[in-house]
């Protein structure tokens, strides 16, 4: 895994991954491949985007932990600011999940930390594609989910 906790626009130390970028070529194809497994087409709607910018959520600011409509929903999401005490918990969360990943990559993932594989999937799948997956709402269609009205993600046409 790469660290990308202090820069949001260059490229990391080997020049050929953006600075959100959580996961080396290699590793995204291992956590790919998890991802997948959990939920069949799960990458492929955006599941990876969805990890990384979640294990990245605090190296912007504001944090893109909760999002939120802008411009009543009229361009893509804008995000919440949080609170001192709701940093350090997302903070100890993400960790948390960084640890998970690491875990899977190494190929030592037990069935905990394949259950929250399967959760991210699921989230990435079927969640708001403001937090990086459910790429053109696809995950909605394929399981006919009306989407709704005023997502954080809805951008005018």
């Amino acid at each position: 895994m790469t660290n990308s906790t202090n820069s949001t626009n260059s490229t990391n130390s080997t020049g050929s991954l953006p600075a959100d970028a959580v996961f080396t070529d290699v590793d995204r194809e291992v956590v790919a491949a998890a991802l997948d497994a959990a939920v069949p087409g799960s990458v492929a709607l955006g599941a990876l985007d969805y990890v990384e910018q979640l294990l990245t959520a605090l190296s912007h600011e504001p944090p893109r932990i909760w999002a939120a409509p802008g411009a009543w929903a009229g361009d893509g999401p804008a995000w919440l600011e949080l609170g001192p005490w709701e940093r350090q918990a997302w903070a100890q969360r993400i960790g948390g999940w960084a640890e998970v990943y690491q875990r899977v990559i190494d190929g030592s993932a037990d069935a905990g930390d394949l259950r929250v594989v399967h959760e991210h999937a699921c989230e990435a799948t079927y969640g708001d594609p403001a937090y990086g997956g459910n790429r053109g709402s696809a995950g909605w269609q394929q399981i006919s989910f009306p989407e709704p009205l005023f997502p954080p993600a809805r951008r005018s046409s």
